[in-house]
């Protein structure tokens, strides 16, 4: 059965839907900055923006900082990635490339670091722009074009603070 949003506005799930082991979480770090962090398989990835985990939650009343990229196998044949925000009910688009827009395959080489900050290019329009998040979301991916990723699998961490 898959999972449904019961009428108490939570995400239900039954059989090995309740036991798919989470892609990332958040940390706590010393002062007022924090992170979350989740490994991304992009072999898994369509066309359509989909939930990275439901699991991990971004909070409402926090501005992005900025967002590491850490490449840990390259990337080969696909694209891009969008990476980006969904509300919690699953289904109302927060920004789908608000935090990655089009992070283009030629930057997915193995043991390559990016740090994304406001104004930097395949940076999402949320990240630096000093605007707090108004909803929770959950993250979402996608690739930006029908072309499949035969390999790659990168972490990334996003870094936001409380105004």
């Amino acid at each position: 059965m898959a999972p449904y949003t019961d009428i108490g506005g939570l995400r239900q799930k039954f059989g090995v839907e309740q036991t798919v082991s989470g892609a990332g979480g958040e940390y706590r770090t010393n002062g007022k900055e924090r992170e979350i962090e989740f490994t991304l398989n992009l072999v898994t990835l369509t066309e359509a923006e989909n939930i990275v985990d439901e699991n991990i939650f971004f909070p409402a009343g926090v501005k992005i900082t900025e967002v590491e990229i850490l490449v840990e196998t390259a990337a080969a044949t696909g694209t891009a990635i969008d990476v980006g925000l969904i509300r919690t009910d699953a289904s109302t688009e927060i920004d789908y490339d608000g935090i990655l827009a089009a992070f283009v395959t030629a930057t997915m080489t193995v043991g390559n670091k990016v740090v994304l900050r406001k104004g930097g290019t395949q940076a999402g329009a949320m990240v630096g722009s000093g605007v707090a998040t108004t909803n929770v979301g959950y993250f979402t991916a996608s690739r930006t074009t029908a072309t499949a990723f035969t390999t790659g699998l990168v972490k990334i961490t996003v870094r936001y603070e409380r105004p």
